[in-house]
C-alpha cells in the first residue's frame, strides 16, 4: 500500500504522482473532432444535462459516431454560471491543419449546417469566427473527484493569467493524470499539472510550443504514435508544435529486441507488440520511431469514482531512424490507455 504523503494527495491522481507514472501515449485515440457546448452546470457524471436543447443533444450523439468528442464548458469564475445564449465551438481537421470555430448559438437548429462525418478531414466550414486557441481544464467532480480537486485550482490560475481563452470542462480522459489540460485546436493533452506548471505549459502552448515534460500526446493519433511523437520530440528537442507531423504507423507482433533489459523483461511477457511510426520533421526530413508495447508490472488505481484498477501499457524505445543518430540505450516508459 502506498503511503499518503499528505491528506490532500489521496486518490488515483496521488498514486499516479507518487509513482511518477510517465504521461506519454495517453490522450484519447478516437477524438478526431470537438464539439464544445457552454453550460453552467451542474454536470452529470455521464451524458448531457436534461436542459440541453434536443437538437444539440441529437447532433452530439450523431457526431460521436464520427469521432467528434462533446465537451461541456464554462468560465472558471461565477460568471460561468450565468449564461444566456451559449457559446458553441466546433473543431476538426487533419493533424497539422486543425481548426476551431466559435459562435453564439441563438438557434440550436444551426448545428444542422454541419456534417460531423466531414469535420475530421475538412477545412474550416465557416460555422463561426475562427479561434486561435482554447484551453480546457477538466474540473468534472461528479465524474472524478480528483479532477475537481486538482483541476479547480489550475483553472482559476489559468483564468487569472490568460482570461477568456480558459474554460472548465467535463471529463477529458485520464482521471489519474489530474489536473488535465487540453489545448485546442491542436488536441495536445497535458497532465499532472499544478497551477504553476499549468501557467508555464499554457504560455508555451500560446506560443505554439509543446511543454514536453507534461505532454501526454496528441488526441486522435494511435496511442503508440502518441508515445513515439513524445519520444521523438524529446530526442530532437523539437518543441515547436508544427515541427513534427505524423505520417503513418506499422505494427508487428513479435519479440522485443535491443538491450539486456529487454531480454530480462521477456521473462515476464514473451510477446511484444512492435510499432514503427513515421514522422516528418521540419528541416530534418523523415524519421521512423520503433518502439515496443507491453503491459507494465504494477497495477494501480486509475479512477477513484469508478474504483478501477488497471495495469497501464508500457513502451520501450527501440530506435530512431533518420538524420539523428539513435539515442544511446533503450528506455522503459509506462503509459496508460
Amino acid at each position: 500500500m502506498l503511503q499518503r504523503e499528505r491528506a490532500d494527495y489521496a486518490g488515483c491522481a496521488a498514486i499516479c504522482r507518487q509513482l511518477g507514472e510517465p504521461l506519454i501515449g495517453t490522450a484519447p485515440t478516437a477524438a478526431v473532432g470537438w464539439l464544445l457546448i457552454e453550460h453552467p452546470g451542474p454536470w452529470p457524471a455521464f451524458g448531457l444535462p436534461q436542459d440541453v436543447p434536443v437538437p444539440i443533444a441529437r447532433f452530439a450523439d450523431h457526431a460521436l459516431e464520427h469521432g467528434v468528442r462533446t465537451q461541456l464548458i464554462r468560465r472558471p469564475d461565477r460568471t460561468g454560471r450565468q449564461i444566456g445564449a451559449p457559446t458553441v465551438m466546433v473543431g476538426g481537421g487533419a493533424p497539422g491543419h486543425r481548426w476551431l470555430e466559435r459562435r453564439t448559438l441563438t438557434d440550436p437548429q444551426a448545428l444542422g449546417e454541419l456534417d460531423p462525418a466531414r469535420i475530421a478531414r475538412s477545412s474550416p466550414p465557416g460555422f463561426g469566427t475562427p479561434v486561435d486557441t482554447a484551453l480546457l481544464v477538466c474540473t468534472h467532480g461528479r465524474r472524478e473527484v480528483c479532477c475537481a480537486k486538482f483541476g479547480g485550482p489550475v483553472a482559476r490560475a489559468l483564468a487569472a493569467r490568460f482570461g477568456p481563452v480558459v474554460w472548465e470542462t467535463t471529463h477529458v480522459g485520464g482521471d489519474r493524470f489530474a489536473a488535465n489540460l487540453v489545448v485546442l485546436p491542436t488536441g495536445a493533452y497535458y497532465g499532472r499539472l499544478d497551477p504553476d506548471d499549468a501557467v508555464r505549459v499554457a504560455e508555451a502552448a500560446l506560443s505554439d510550443r509543446v511543454a514536453l515534460d507534461r505532454f501526454r500526446g496528441s488526441a486522435g493519433l494511435p496511442a503508440a504514435a502518441q508515445a513515439a511523437e513524445c519520444l521523438l520530440r524529446r530526442a530532437l528537442g523539437a518543441v515547436e508544435e508544427s515541427a513534427v507531423r505524423y505520417v503513418d504507423q506499422r505494427d508487428d507482433d513479435g519479440e522485443a529486441h535491443g538491450s539486456d533489459t529487454a531480454a530480462e523483461d521477456q521473462s515476464a511477457s514473451a510477446a511484444y507488440r512492435v510499432h514503427r511510426v513515421r514522422f516528418d520533421v521540419t528541416g530534418l526530413g523523415a524519421h521512423t520511431v520503433t518502439l515496443a508495447r507491453h503491459e507494465a508490472t504494477c497495477p494501480r488505481l486509475t479512477s477513484c469514482s469508478a474504483g478501477t484498477v488497471e495495469t497501464p501499457t508500457g513502451y520501450r524505445l527501440l530506435g530512431i531512424a533518420g538524420p539523428l543518430a539513435d539515442p544511446a540505450g533503450a528506455r522503459m516508459v509506462t503509459a496508460g490507455a
